[in-house]
Formats: C-alpha cells, structure tokens, sequence
C-alpha cells in the first residue's frame, strides 16, 4: 500500500502518485508487493534491497548509505493485543527530494492528520520528527503495559489458575523486545550524529544546529524509555516470582479447607455407620435411636469443627 503525503499550511495532505516525486513530499509505503517495490524503485532511484529491509524479521537497527540515498533502520513498537507487544524493523530511506518509510504493518509513527507540527518539506527536521517520535510511542506502550500489569494483580491476588501469570509472562516479554530494539536504536541515533562530520552525506541529511538538538533529545527519550524498560522489567520478574508463591500458597489453603470439610462430613457417616451394621446395636429399631445418632453426630462435628477452626483449617 502506497499513500503519497505532502504538507500545506492546513497540515498533511495526500497527494496522487503521480506527484510523488515532487520535493517535499512524504511516501508512506506498507506491506509492499514485489511489483509495488520494483516500481517505487525505479521511480525514486532508490535500490530495491533497501525497501526489502523492512520486511525481514531479524532486520537490526542500522544505517545503510547509498549513491544517493541513505537508509536508516530503527526497530517500532507493534500492539498486538492488551497483553502482547512486539518490534518490528521501520526503514527510512532520505534521498535529496524524498522521505521514504516503509514498514510491514501499519505503525502509529505519525499519524495521518499528522497536524501542522509535522512538514514534509523540512526534511531534515521531519526525519527527526519521526525518531522522536518512535521513542515517544515506546514510552506510550510501557506505560500502558504498567497499567496493564495493575489490572492483573488485582486478580492474582485471589487467583489459583497460572492464566494471569502467562499474561504477565507476556507483558516480560515484550519489555525484553523493548529492551533489545531501544539498545538498538539508541546506536543507530549516535551514529546519526556523527554523520554529520560526513561532509559526503549533507546533501543527504542536511543537519542544523536545532537538528541537532531534536536528535540529541531523542537518545534522551530512548534512554529514558530503556531505563523504564529495565525497571518493569525487573519488576515484572519479581512479581512474577511472587505471584507463582501467592497461587500456590492460595491452592494449599483451598486444599486445607477441603481436607477439613471432608473431616467434618466424615464423623457423622462414621458414626451412622456403627448404628446400620447387621449386628445388635444400642437402640436398634427406635425413634430415639434414631435422633440419638443425629444428636451425636452433629455434636461430634462441633466439636471437630472448634478443633479445626482453632488449628487454622477452616
């Protein structure tokens, strides 16, 4: 799927293909076909390798130079669902008069009202825009997976199923993906800016003095999502730990509880057992035997009752 954007005082606005090799503008490129790929190739003068990039799983963060574009590879948050997250490789591909991304799935990178703080036609400055923002959305999921990690220990509080700690199994997880991808692009952000020393390369990434600065914010941002990453997650492990230790310990008691019903259950049908035996018993063929069995079952379970209350069985 190709979608052409190119920003107007009103913000982003799509544009036909057509114009898309007009300067400024912005080609957003998801799930290519191999067509689709050949075709934007030749019309961008962009190597078809650079677009396959994105659509290998174990593509890393790194930055690829070019006879006339340059490819940077940073690693994206992906939500599957409330419990799992994943990264996924996020090529952008800056040649002298286009912002090339492209990406397996649809990202939330930037969003397709995009707004007027997003111009298509700087840029240098919406390259680093799109970093930033890559950070900022790693930052948004790993405070969603803490809120997330709240709900569950409210119910594992008073769970003795393991589906709550595969739930947070899952949530570890992804802070493991997060951890490897930010480790990743925070590399990728560093080598960014020593390429500007590349007097080869201004014509590619053309940086001033507040690109600079929005590029160093950004490995601040990503440092400050990898230190929160470690945090969770170390975290998470801990409750994890904890959690397994609080089932078990809820399974036990369930299990006490029932171990000391079947106790209580167990005198009176011991006791009426002694009075339905074929042999000659106390009382056998009268009312008041009858009702002395009931009286001295229910006051044999009280009694054990007391005993297992006072042990903590009940």
């Amino acid at each position: 799927m190709l979608t052409i954007y190119k920003s107007t005082d009103d913000g982003l606005q799509v544009i036909p293909i057509e114009s898309s090799l007009r300067e400024g503008t912005w080609i957003r490129a998801v799930n290519l076909s191999a067509e689709e790929i050949a075709q934007l190739s030749s019309t961008a003068k962009v190597p078809e390798k650079f677009f396959r990039f994105a659509f290998e799983e174990d593509s890393c963060p790194r930055i690829i130079v070019g006879d006339r574009c340059i490819l940077i590879i940073i690693n994206v948050p992906i939500a599957r669902n409330s419990d799992q997250y994943d990264t996924i490789p996020f090529s952008i591909i800056l040649t002298p008069e286009l912002t090339i991304t492209v990406s397996q799935e649809v990202t939330q990178i930037i969003p397709e009202n995009g707004g007027t703080e997003f111009d298509t036609r700087r840029r240098s400055r919406f390259f680093f825009q799109i970093l930033y923002q890559a950070g900022t959305i790693f930052l948004r999921h790993i405070q969603r997976i803490r809120l997330r990690t709240d709900e569950i220990e409210v119910f594992l509080r008073k769970s003795t199923n393991n589906q709550e700690v595969f739930k947070l199994l899952n949530l570890e997880k992804a802070l493991t993906y997060f951890t490897a991808a930010l480790r990743a692009n925070i590399m990728v952000l560093e080598s960014i800016l020593r390429l500007r020393s590349n007097p080869q390369l201004r014509h590619l990434l053309p940086m001033r003095e507040e690109d600079e600065d929005i590029v160093e914010n950004v490995i601040i941002e990503n440092k400050r999502a990898l230190q929160l990453v470690q945090t969770y997650s170390d975290i998470l492990s801990s409750m994890m730990d904890a959690f397994s230790s609080v089932i078990s310990n809820n399974l036990n008691y369930i299990m006490k509880f029932l171990a000391a019903v079947t106790i209580l259950l167990s005198i009176p049908t011991m006791i009426s057992s002694f009075w339905s035996m074929s042999l000659i018993v106390p009382m056998q063929g009268t009312e008041v035997g009858f009702w002395t069995v009931v009286l001295v079952s229910i006051l044999a379970s009280s009694l054990a009752g007391v005993v297992l209350r006072k042990k903590g069985m009940l």
